[in-house]
């Protein structure tokens, strides 16, 4: 039965995060989604925010509030990993800037992939990974779907159009088994992370990542917040994939990341919904 259910997690934490890129393709342009990438200043703000500031955020915390060694692995390996794919998701249920949040995770996502297998071995001796380690999982769940999504939004508007609430509802259905079965599954791990320090840190790490995007964010109040939740989202995918390559012996180191994603969930997608979309749609 558990073997059973852990599929169904697989699975599940698989059509979501192809889910919300193939949905998010389906609503915008080829042209929307390569124009923000031609603001330099734009995308230089995006670049320091995620690949510099906040992998430098979480590094600090590390030193200052040493945690144990697997938990700290965990924390680190989410700070460190820019680009998530549901970043787009947030950002508009947020009512924030979808094409430009769509063209950020693009190169995060990118960008990750190569600096990451370069940097972590300093930060985290005894670690080995691949590029194409990282890569390949990545490419398949995000850059794919997407693409697809946006070729059928290019040739097909209508059909786009049609398939957008299915596809909303085929992600939502997969966020919520994925998150109901991550507690049933793994509930006695998740709670042993209660009084390690792991959901602080997640907590800490979550709102100073908005702070530093927030506060780099280009032009006005959109801008800010839009940015400030693409650093929030990091990418669990690049995280988990390197969790589950080099500390496959100590699943504590996975179950951090996981955690760091949930406290995400928990705060970013409601304060989008409840407090940022009600700001952006009368501003």
């Amino acid at each position: 039965m558990y073997e059973t259910l852990e599929i169904i997690l697989n699975i599940s934490i698989a059509v979501f995060i192809a889910g919300v890129l193939f949905s998010a393709g389906l609503e915008v342009t080829f042209a929307q989604v390569l124009k923000p990438l031609r603001n330099g200043p734009v995308v230089a703000r995006a670049l320091i925010a995620n690949l510099i500031l906040t992998p430098l955020l979480v590094y600090a915390m590390s030193v200052w509030f040493p945690l144990e060694r697997p938990y700290m692995i965990g924390v680190l390996l989410y700070g460190f990993a820019a680009g998530a794919p549901y970043t787009p998701k947030l950002v508009g249920v947020a009512a924030g800037d979808v094409p430009n949040s769509i063209a950020a995770t693009m190169l995060l996502t990118v960008l990750t992939i190569i600096y990451m297998p370069l940097v972590l071995p300093f930060l985290i001796p005894g670690t080995e990974i691949g590029v194409w380690a990282i890569a390949k999982p990545l490419l398949l769940q995000m850059f794919v779907p997407l693409v697809i999504g946006l070729l059928i939004r290019h040739f097909r508007d209508r059909l786009a159009a049609k398939m957008l609430k299915p596809a909303n509802l085929v992600v939502n259905l997969s966020l919520v088994v994925f998150l109901v079965l991550a507690v049933v599954n793994h509930g006695d791990a998740l709670s042993a992370t209660i009084g390690k320090g792991a959901i602080t840190s997640a907590v800490v790490l979550t709102l100073a990542a908005f702070g530093v995007g927030y506060l780099l964010g280009p032009g006005g109040e959109k801008g800010k917040v839009t940015l400030g939740l693409i650093t929030t989202a990091r990418n669990i995918g690049a995280a988990a994939t390197i969790a589950t390559a080099n500390f496959r012996d100590d699943p504590r180191v996975l179950i951090t990341v996981a955690v760091c994603m949930f406290v995400v969930f928990a705060l970013a997608f409601p304060t989008a919904k409840l407090y940022f979309s009600k700001r952006l749609s009368v501003s």
